[in-house]
């Protein structure tokens, strides 16, 4: 996914901060929308559809956590096109 990201004046990491919004948790696992991941501020949805044509309201990323020993990885993420 970094590739494909990798836009015309986007600085991507290591170099571009990437942040989370805070995002509320229920036990172990949480759903993380695009709307929250930012890089340098921009939000990854914004990120996505650059470049972007026609209708892109139903598109969005959200990404499944899960935390683990303590730590919080990615799982896997649901893609809406």
């Amino acid at each position: 996914m970094h590739d494909a990201w990798a836009k015309p004046g986007v600085t991507l990491p290591p170099q571009g901060k990437v942040t989370v919004d805070e995002v509320s948790t229920s036990g172990d696992q949480v759903t993380v929308p695009d709307t929250a991941v930012k890089l340098d501020g921009r939000t990854l949805r914004s990120l996505e559809l650059i470049g972007s044509t026609g209708n892109t309201s139903s598109f969005s990323l959200a990404f499944k956590v899960q935390k683990h020993e303590g730590a919080w990885y990615v799982q896997g993420f649901d893609l809406n096109a």
